[in-house]
């Protein structure tokens, strides 16, 4: 995997965090500088939240794990290779982004077919999501960006099928 997730101590000198980015970004990897040392650290964080929500789903008889694994593999997997969770999200609800999706589904979070419980989506948890979002679209508009998530996900989905037929 060329996830390499880093974080300094209380006593690592912020240069010393930058240097081992550097270092991973050369040697091909995909560094991501932490802010902070979290439990778990957020790819693991993140693959567990689909894994309990799984378990709920088999456990309760609504799914098998075979269900769930082409539910994820041709659903929001290829796009979560081109885009990520949030930009997958920010991209769907088209020009208005984030700021719309969490103002439309925002109450969804609540649901009863979520057995994780959610944050409550406060202004301020809305304003860090939206902001963020556009600081990683930049630039880019809705049209550019859904173009480069599409050819981004069919060559993912041509890449297995290739690998797969042989």
């Amino acid at each position: 995997m060329p996830l390499v997730e880093i974080v300094g101590g209380k006593k690592t000198a912020p240069e010393a965090v930058a240097w081992a980015g550097e270092f991973y970004e050369v040697a091909g990897k995909a560094p991501l500088l932490m802010k902070k040392e979290i439990p778990g650290f957020v790819a693991t964080r993140l693959q567990e939240a689909l894994w309990r929500e799984a378990l709920h789903m088999v456990a309760n008889g609504e799914a098998t794990p075979e269900d769930i694994d082409i539910a994820l593999m041709n659903g929001p997997a290829p796009r979560m290779v081109s885009q990520g969770q949030c930009m997958a999200f920010h991209v769907a609800c088209g020009e208005g982004g984030m700021a719309t999706n969490l103002d439309q589904f925002g109450p969804a979070l609540k649901l009863p077919w979520t057995r994780l419980e959610a944050p409550e989506l406060t202004q301020e948890l809305r304003d860090r999501m939206v902001n963020g979002c556009n600081a990683v679209a930049g630039d880019n508009n809705f049209e550019e960006m859904v173009a480069q998530r599409d050819r981004e996900i069919v060559g993912v989905l041509n890449a297995l099928r290739q690998v797969r037929s042989k």
